[in-house]
């Protein structure tokens, strides 16, 4: 009897060992703080840990906050050969994203996270979503499968009392700025800039005029063959900067062009955050658009909502939570 006791002990400590192991090698990311106590003025700091049993390329996150509350400094990770990968940010969503050239162990600290507290207030950071990434078989940057998030609220308390500013404290590791979207600016300057535009167009389109009569006139009295004229275009062009396809450009000869998940799209995007058909880009009165088709997509920072926008050369599109791409022309 003793024997089968022990038998059956021996096999419940090992089950124990078993699932102790895999629960510290189990893939996952988590927010943490040392204190949640700050004063106004002080640098709140913010610790996005990881835990890996694969070695990773690259991780991406962002944080909700409250931009009346706190201001995004910048963010710096500890991990050798990671590098930041500057984003377009949304005041109250911090959106960061590292890339390493060869794969790096993540089993601790992947990022620290710096914001300045403004006054007093009681808020909370959340961490909204996060990924490790690998690169697949293709040679691309893709998701790790299987990471759980893990700790995603942060509970702070600033007290209006001025404390000391940490701006001049050591930061360790790459360092990615992380500076929210200027403000608005005023209306008189907005109707400011748009006159000077305006006058702009007007002297441009006196200029051209000018110019296109002078040359009739000569080509007149040169020669009395019909005038041939040569239309110099370029076809536009779509650099991955982030995401699926990074480093890929694609050069858009065929609009409208549809961009999504769905392989049937011109430019697929297998992004888990890309809806089948996330956007579509065309063209009209000789210039290009891009139409939100329902997804998530920003330029320049900028939400974009079911309508359609200009493009502009070196404009940057955000699908989604990660997929960058620069828009040239």
């Amino acid at each position: 009897m003793k024997s089968i006791t022990a038998f059956i002990l021996a096999i419940l400590f090992t089950f124990n060992v078993v699932i102790a192991v895999n629960a510290q090698t189990a893939e996952g990311i988590w927010l943490s703080a040392n204190t949640t106590a700050y004063k106004t003025g002080e640098t709140v700091v913010v610790v996005i840990n990881g835990a890996s049993a694969t070695p990773i390329q690259g991780f991406t996150f962002q944080i909700r906050y409250d931009p009346s509350c706190l201001k995004p400094i910048n963010a710096a990770s500890p991990i050798p050969g990671m590098n930041g990968l500057p984003l377009p940010q949304l005041s109250g969503l911090v959106d960061a994203s590292y890339a390493s050239t060869t794969p790096q162990v993540a089993n601790g600290v992947l990022a620290e996270v710096r914001f300045t507290a403004l006054g007093g207030c009681q808020t909370n950071l959340t961490l909204e979503s996060a990924a490790l990434a690998i690169r697949n078989e293709s040679g691309f940057a893709a998701p790790l499968p299987g990471v759980a998030i893990g700790e995603k609220n942060i509970a702070l308390n600033i007290d209006k009392e001025v404390g000391n500013s940490q701006s001049s404290e050591a930061v360790s590791g790459a360092i990615l700025p992380l500076d929210p979207p200027p403000a608005a600016a005023p209306k008189s300057s907005v109707w400011i800039i748009a006159l000077l535009v305006v006058l702009g167009i007007g002297v441009m389109f006196g200029a051209f005029k000018l110019f296109r009569i002078g040359t009739t006139t000569a080509s007149a009295s040169t020669s009395t063959s019909t005038p041939k004229i040569v239309a110099l275009s370029q076809m536009p062009t779509l650099q991955i900067k982030h995401g699926p396809n990074t480093g890929k450009s694609f050069t858009l000869n065929q609009l409208p062009c549809f961009i999504g998940r769905d392989p049937i799209n011109q430019i697929c995007i297998n992004d888990p955050h890309v809806i089948g058909q996330h956007v579509k880009i065309f063209s009209k009165d000789n210039g290009y658009y891009l139409m939100d088709l329902g997804g998530e997509t920003f330029i320049n920072g900028q939400a974009i909502r079911r309508n359609s926008t200009a493009l502009k050369s070196g404009d940057v599109v955000r699908l989604g939570k990660s997929a960058l791409f620069v828009f040239g022309s």
